[in-house]
């Protein structure tokens, strides 16, 4: 057994949760290692991180599990220990779900009936943000209390991306310039007449980052970022890369109605934070992406 392996047997057995580690089994992880460990007592899901901030990265999306888990039951695994490695890096582990990514018409209807009701959980102190650090990616995000929804996406999602970017790519003088149009005019332009509420939002709902939970046959949500937020704003990144049908839209403003004006463009700004953030760890095209959605929004207000 690795000395990882140990550590986290250590952990689970503290916990109560098994006393011994029958069998490890890789996984896919994305960024990260992730195995499924067989134990005494059932299968759980690890993943662990050997970055600086991973530590910061678990305890984030250990909180945001615990909230979705709290808002719709089910609809997230459960967190059940993490801790540090010697390496300086984290680890975290869940109950493990067999996953399906087969996305049916019923299971699209039950998965924005899901979202919706998720999105119908408000912060319990009235405010937008969220208790501890989250991270899209590798990305720390500041989810410091402010007061209204405007102040929250401008200070603590926008012009810090903004700024990781410029710190990367100092010369882009028309990111610069586009950027603090946006965020000096565009946002409060296209947020006029419409309701925020500080709602529980996944914070990183692409498709990969969903599926259909096989011993339930329910969708289930993973690897959050969550704050309390515009519901808006979780539909940004949920149709950049592969969108749900449109059997899952129609349910999902059953209960979330579309709010006129401006909603499509709002879609774009939303998305525009996601397209910066990959700018940010990746580079390349994404830049121009960025960049073309800028200039759509800045038209708003010329």
């Amino acid at each position: 057994m690795s000395q990882i392996t140990e550590i986290i047997l250590e952990n689970l057995q503290n916990n109560g949760i098994c006393a011994k580690v029958l069998n490890k089994s890789a996984l896919s992880g994305g960024c990260l290692d992730a195995f499924k460990l067989s134990t005494d007592t059932g299968n759980v899901f690890v993943k662990t991180n050997s970055g600086p901030n991973s530590r910061i990265m678990f305890e984030g999306e250990a909180k945001s599990l615990n909230a979705i888990r709290e808002a719709v039951p089910g609809f997230a695994p459960k967190p059940l220990c993490s801790g540090i490695l010697p390496n300086g890096g984290a680890f975290i582990v869940t109950t493990y779900i067999r996953l399906s990514t087969s996305h049916s018409a019923s299971i699209q209807i039950l998965f924005g009936r899901k979202l919706a009701e998720m999105h119908s959980s408000q912060s319990p102190n009235g405010k937008f943000g969220f208790p501890v650090v989250t991270m899209c990616g590798i990305t720390e995000q500041d989810n410091t209390w402010e007061d209204d929804w405007l102040t929250f996406y401008k200070k603590r999602r926008l012009r810090p991306i903004l700024e990781k970017c410029l710190q990367n790519n100092p010369g882009d003088n028309e990111l610069r310039r586009l950027g603090e149009i946006v965020i000096d005019k565009v946002v409060d332009h296209i947020m006029k007449n419409i309701e925020i509420k500080p709602v529980l939002i996944h914070g990183d709902l692409w498709s990969g980052n969903w599926g259909v939970n096989l011993d339930t046959n329910e969708p289930i949500v993973y690897d959050p970022s969550s704050c309390y937020g515009h519901n808006e704003y979780e539909l940004g990144i949920l149709t950049m890369f592969g969108s749900p049908g449109s059997e899952f839209f129609r349910e999902y403003h059953k209960h979330h109605p579309r709010q006129e004006p401006y909603f499509e463009q709002r879609q774009e700004l939303y998305q525009l934070y996601h397209y910066l953030n990959h700018y940010y760890l990746f580079g390349g095209g994404y830049q121009r992406s960025a960049i073309s959605i800028m200039q759509r929004l800045c038209d708003l207000v010329q």
